[in-house]
């Protein structure tokens, strides 16, 4: 939770206080796993002509990240919020050297930036973007923590921050109001669960994209991948495939359970992996993908990303968001909260449609692998829609190549689905595998080495036998493997 609470601080393109996220926790001595939703909400009072903004105060959701935390600590934790919390009020306070990567998002987004003059204030404090090497501080930001600190996360919700909230979100047209934030509540949910050669994967419930990501695996579960290179032409081929049927019953089915019903045992289930699976022709595409019919199959019986792992055995995998980079592109005057835009990721039809205080889908993925009753990795990346596909070859690159952790996430990935027409492959692909996806059809969007489009993927893999920790970190992002 203090890495978390810190990296809203330095990477404040990507998560902060004004955001949401999820987590899964797996406690070694209980034996059991646990989710901590801690997803946006819709404010009671939004109304929209027609689509939501991508940018300002109307675009914001209602932020859970403060909540989640704190919820997390409480019941889990083994230090208060006050204590959890000083690493990030000392890097709001003397500030940080920015990465390339930071400085690359800020020159990315400056006119839009510029826009907000709380924001602007921040990261082009002179008037221009902060380059790589330059030092950023957000005292603001600080003495938010601080607040937070001395009189706990209610603060935010029901106290002098929240009233801030309040306030600049009715000057500015914004839909959140104090009733929202004082009615906000994280959720702890039942993860979801699946099987991937022998190993339980369990990841984020519903309203995010764990679902997606286990019914890929079990569809490849059906299929020898290790019989095939793992940058061949055959791998990527099947891999997309079973992303495109994930994906296109993920948009059929999954939304915030607390408004639809979502049928999560049938889409996981054994059987309809099998069914899925089968329609899936090795050599060849499927021109369209449309969603499956879980209840016509019979039940047999049965997501910024932190990792962290302790002697005791146990890990959490936790991703956590403002959406796009800079969110709404707005800071709350005074607090140095840059704000989500969450709102977009409503659907204009379906089971994702908007309702107040209903949580918006997202593809956010935290996930623990599981051996024999142990948990064997913790593994989370951002990356949008690309999450799933980035996870799921994670994983396949660990268990079907035995990879080790660092080499499965600096292998060259790849990022297809159903409403897609391109393949998405990074830098790094053989050349005689281009060629061969090309003449079974697909249309290859290139990428470069190391592309940040693919996610910043962070995990830690505990060996079996010494209970060894090794931890991975992504090079496309400002990742780092830190021990302690």
């Amino acid at each position: 939770m203090a890495a978390a609470l810190a990296i809203g601080v330095v990477e404040p393109n990507a998560s902060g206080l004004g955001g949401e996220g999820l987590m899964v926790i797996y406690l070694a001595r209980e034996k059991k796993a646990v989710a901590i939703d801690y997803r946006s909400t819709l404010p009671a009072g939004a109304a929209y002509d027609g689509r939501p903004p991508d940018v300002g105060y109307a675009a914001v959701a209602v932020p859970g990240t403060v909540a989640g935390l704190a919820h997390a600590l409480e019941r889990y934790g083994t230090n208060p919020f006050s204590e959890a919390a000083a690493d990030a009020v000392r890097l709001a306070e003397e500030g940080f050297v920015i990465g390339p990567t930071l400085a690359g998002a800020i020159a990315d987004n400056f006119e839009a930036i510029l826009g907000d003059e709380p924001l602007a204030a921040i990261v082009c404090p002179e008037g221009l973007p902060l380059e790589a090497g330059a030092r950023l501080t957000n005292k603001d930001l600080a003495r938010t923590l601080r607040t937070l600190a001395a009189d706990g996360p209610g603060a935010f919700y029901r106290g002098a921050i929240g009233t801030r909230i309040a306030e600049a979100m009715a000057a500015h047209g914004g839909f959140v109001t104090k009733g929202d934030l004082d009615a906000y509540r994280a959720i702890e949910r039942e993860p979801v669960r699946g099987r991937y050669r022998g190993l339980d994967v369990v990841s984020g419930p519903p309203p995010v994209g764990g679902v997606a990501l286990i019914a890929t695996l079990q569809m490849l579960d059906t299929v020898d991948l290790k019989a095939h290179a793992p940058l061949s032409p055959e791998r990527a081929h099947l891999t997309t495939e079973a992303l495109k049927r994930a994906f296109a019953d993920y948009s059929a089915y999954v939304a915030d359970p607390g408004f639809v019903s979502v049928p999560v045992s049938a889409l996981l289930s054994p059987a309809y992996a099998r069914a899925r699976a089968a329609t899936i022709r090795p050599d060849a595409i499927t021109p369209k993908v449309t969603a499956g019919d879980p209840a016509s199959v019979k039940e047999g019986p049965s997501t910024t990303a932190i990792v962290a792992a302790d002697r005791h055995g146990n890990l959490v995998a936790l991703t956590q968001t403002i959406s796009d980079f800079f969110g709404a592109k707005v800071a709350v005057p005074g607090t140095g909260i840059v704000l989500n835009n969450e709102v977009k990721n409503f659907s204009s039809r379906g089971v994702n449609v908007m309702a107040p205080g209903k949580r918006m889908r997202t593809t956010i993925a935290p996930t623990i692998l599981i051996e024999n009753g142990e948990a064997r990795a913790a593994l989370a990346s951002p990356g949008a829609a690309r999450i799933v596909s980035t996870m799921a070859w994670i994983v396949s690159n660990v268990v079907d190549y035995g990879l080790d952790v660092q080499a499965a996430i600096d292998l060259p990935r790849l990022y297809g689905r159903d409403v897609e027409a391109a393949l998405h492959l990074e830098g790094g692909w053989p050349d005689a595998s281009l060629e061969r996806l090309r003449a079974l059809g697909y249309t290859i969007e290139p990428h470069g080495e190391l592309d940040l489009f693919f996610g910043g993927a962070q995990a830690i893999v505990r060996e079996p036998r010494t209970g060894r920790l090794l931890g991975g970190a992504d090079p496309r992002r400002d990742g780092a493997v830190i021990g302690y």
